[in-house]
Parts: structure tokens; C-alpha cells; sequence
């Protein structure tokens, strides 16, 4: 699936159940994951966030916008995340 950010948008807080890939087409991704450092990926790079990791996605840019291809593989019926409260 594709996303689109916005600039200074960002994802709720969450975790996935299976790890998740991210690639991005246009701009820069920010990820913030609970007791590790932010990572910053931009145009032709991609990560993986890891599974049960409590994170938030940013597009950080104020005038850019942020495009991503998200690859998840997970079970049948399984939600593609959990938003924390």
C-alpha cells in the first residue's frame, strides 16, 4: 500500500504485529521507536520496523511532502496496527 504525509504530518502512536517495511518514493521518514534512537530514511531508502515496538512515523519536512510504499505480510484478518491511547 502507498501513504501520503502531508509536511509536519504524523502517524498515531502504535505498534504492528508483524514487521513492516517501508520505502520511500518522495521526501523523509521519521520514525521514532520507544528506547531507541530515531531513524530518518529519504528518497530510494527503505527500513524495517520491527513487530510489538511502541513508534510514530513523521514527515519532519515544513514544505515537502512524504510518499511511501508500505509492505506488511501478516496473517489473514490481522490489523495492520494497534494505536496506543
Amino acid at each position: 500500500m502507498t501513504a501520503s504525509f502531508k509536511p509536519g504530518d504524523k502517524t498515531v502512536f502504535h505498534t504492528h504485529r508483524f514487521p513492516v517495511t517501508v520505502y520511500v518514493l518522495e521526501g523523509a521518514f521519521t520514525l521514532e521507536m520507544e528506547g531507541m534512537a530515531p531513524v530518518t530514511v529519504t528518497q530510494g531508502q527503505a527500513m524495517v520496523e520491527p513487530p510489538h515496538v511502541k513508534m510514530t512515523g513523521y514527515n519532519r519536512s515544513l514544505s515537502e511532502s512524504l510518499r511511501v510504499v508500505v509492505f506488511y505480510t501478516s496473517d489473514p484478518d490481522t490489523p495492520f496496527l494497534d494505536p496506543l491511547h
